[in-house]
């Protein structure tokens, strides 16, 4: 009796629907814009790309895309990670048909020539968590005087809160100083925290979360020790996650 194996039986069929094929862009600082097309393609369209863009529409050559993949092979632990997905280079029945049998198995079906399933992401990589609490502070530009000085500490300080009053108040001289804080305070909050965080060696930021805006007002010395003198500042208080991807052991 004759049997016929399982994928002869079976066989799957080619799931690639190319009415709609579009090569991805390249990323805005290749080195060569050809490849970084192939690359994002592959990242992108994955099995897609080799036969829409190759096998039917001969948007690229099979000799330029197993150029531009061959270095980031899976077999050589290398994956290119494009805008919008990963290649995690070429099956071995791909790597025959590329090549013309140079390089990869040869004889196999077009069904797994074409065929690219998605293998399991592999977790090498952990996002590593710091928590940031800190204050944004819009120091007063340098010209503003502060509150007059007095020998008595609550009467200086009234004079700063009065100072400042007058500055940002309609048509006072920090008007405009005050409303581009308050009109701009989530993005001057978000790059301070993008700050601190790479300053502790977290090049991402996220879920930040802003108090309210308050003046907070702090003194300066004197060459007169009993005299008191405050100046105003505004100071923003929030939290941060600041994060990094580490290597897992």
């Amino acid at each position: 009796m004759f049997y016929v194996g399982a994928a002869e039986a079976a066989p799957r069929s080619i799931p690639w629907n190319c009415a709609d094929w579009q090569p991805s862009p390249a990323v805005a600082d290749a080195d060569d814009t050809r490849v970084s097309i192939i690359l994002e393609s592959l990242a992108a369209n994955r099995g897609k790309t080799i036969y829409c863009a190759i096998d039917q529409s001969d948007t690229f050559t099979k000799a330029e895309t197993w150029a531009a993949g061959r270095d980031r092979n899976e077999r050589d632990d290398t994956v290119y990670f494009g805008q919008s997905g990963n290649f995690r280079g070429f099956l071995a029945a791909q790597e025959g048909y590329l090549t013309d049998g140079e390089s990869g198995v040869t004889g196999v079906s077009r069904d797994l020539i074409f065929d690219f399933p998605r293998e399991e992401r592999r977790r090498r990589w952990k996002w590593k968590k710091f928590s940031l609490t800190a204050a944004y502070q819009y120091g007063q530009p340098a010209d503003l005087p502060a509150g007059p000085a007095s020998s008595t500490e609550s009467v200086a300080r009234s004079n700063a809160v009065a100072e400042f009053g007058t500055y940002i108040s309609a048509g006072g001289a920090g008007r405009a100083w005050y409303t581009d804080i308050v009109n701009n305070l989530q993005d001057y909050i978000a790059a301070d925290a993008r700050a601190k965080c790479r300053a502790r060696g977290y090049p991402t930021t996220r879920s930040i979360v802003a108090s309210s805006i308050q003046p907070n007002y702090y003194s300066e010395d004197m060459d007169d020790a009993v005299a008191f003198q405050f100046k105003a500042s505004i100071e923003n208080p929030y939290t941060a996650t600041c994060l990094k991807r580490v290597r897992r052991r």
